[in-house]
């Protein structure tokens, strides 16, 4: 039988040497690298990029389209950014409303904006604007929209968003707004022309937009108002509301809105009095004529008038001007030995001051 001879003390091994796993790692990457046959631009070591821009959003405003985002706070790694030089836009214009969706190479570049010196778009903190004029009717139009670094190397895109354009309707003219309490009625002609005086044959309805004081305007209704009138109800008394309203029209899948109609305000007021004092009662007491009634069940109820009208008398006079808070009142003015007559009403609090109709009449021998 042989023998496997043993290798003798000093003698060199004949097993490979064992590489650190290191080596097969930057080995295995080479390889990789080697095998493509793109070149790929080089980045610097320690460039991430932006992640997407936040809240990108798309919306018609008059003869433009109005783009808005927040710059992203992340990189691609989730990490916090620390630096961000600027933003591209990106457009693709294709022929007709309901075409898309885009090819890659539908996209061309419309902006660069430099955060730090835009010479196109808004920048308003970590917010952007841009708006896009240069439109033209019978075309739907794609935006996407990335954030870059010192390097001008983009990162992530965002999601692409549509729009379609068109003619717009001619503003709505001839607004009228009636207040009423806690409403206020809208009415305006119906708009039947586009801009260019063409008639409108895809009119979709109106928007009625409201604002208060030195707040912004909102939709006074979330859905299309499909006819030519409006009923605000959402509303309260004693509060000034301006009001503007706008015509829309389907273009594609979406609706273009006409410019502004007129703006005119409109207060709503409370117009319904308390109803009236019930129980009215008068006693002699040695100061005077006592008066007592059951308190106005009304939550908005300010005080209380009394009236009196002496025997003989055809016109009752009012004995309080400043309202009575409580229900019940001492008459010091009157005289022994004759006859009144007293009534009292209820007044709110609104700015009109409703009062109710009289109380049933209490007379009193004094």
């Amino acid at each position: 039988m042989r023998r496997t001879a043993l290798p003798r003390e000093g003698a060199r091994s004949q097993c490979p040497p064992v590489l650190p796993s290191a080596f097969f790692l930057l080995l295995a990457l080479f390889l990789l690298v080697a095998g493509c046959g793109k070149k790929l631009a080089p980045l610097p070591p320690d460039a991430v990029l932006p992640a997407q821009v936040r809240n990108f959003h798309l919306a018609q405003e008059g003869d433009s389209l109005v783009l808005t985002w927040l710059l992203p706070r992340e990189n691609l790694l989730g990490q916090p950014l620390t630096q961000v030089q600027g933003c591209r836009v990106l457009r693709a214009e294709l022929k007709g409303v309901n075409a898309g969706p885009p090819g890659v190479d539908d996209f061309v570049v419309l902006a660069d904006i430099d955060l730090a010196y835009p010479r196109v778009g808004e920048v308003r903190g970590e917010g952007v604007l841009y708006q896009d004029r240069n439109l033209a009717p019978g075309r739907r139009y794609f935006y996407r929209v990335a954030a870059y670094d010192q390097e001008k190397y983009v990162g992530a895109w965002s999601r692409t968003l549509a729009f379609s354009w068109g003619r717009l309707p001619r503003a709505p003219q001839g607004l009228k707004a009636v207040p009423g309490d806690r409403i206020v009625n809208l009415s305006w002609p119906p708009v039947t022309q586009l801009v260019d005086g063409r008639p409108i044959r895809d009119l979709a309805g109106y928007r009625v937009y409201r604002r208060t004081g030195g707040e912004g305007w909102i939709k006074a209704n979330p859905q299309t108002v499909t006819r030519d009138s409006f009923q605000d109800l959402a509303v309260l008394n004693d509060v000034e509301y301006s009001y503007k309203v706008r015509a829309l029209r389907r273009v594609g899948p979406d609706l273009l809105e006409s410019g502004d109609s007129p703006v005119l305000s409109a207060m709503p007021e409370k117009r319904t009095p308390p109803p009236p004092v019930l129980n009215l009662v008068a006693v002699a007491g040695e100061k005077g004529v006592e008066l007592r009634w059951d308190p106005s069940p009304a939550a908005d109820v300010a005080g209380y008038k009394i009236y009196r009208r002496q025997e003989g008398e055809v016109k009752f006079i009012l004995l309080t001007p400043t309202l009575v808070t409580r229900p019940a009142y001492l008459d010091e003015t009157a005289s022994r030995g004759r006859i009144y007559y007293y009534y009292v009403t209820a007044v709110d609090t609104s700015r009109r001051a409703n009062e109710s109709i009289p109380s049933e009449e209490a007379g009193i021998s004094y």
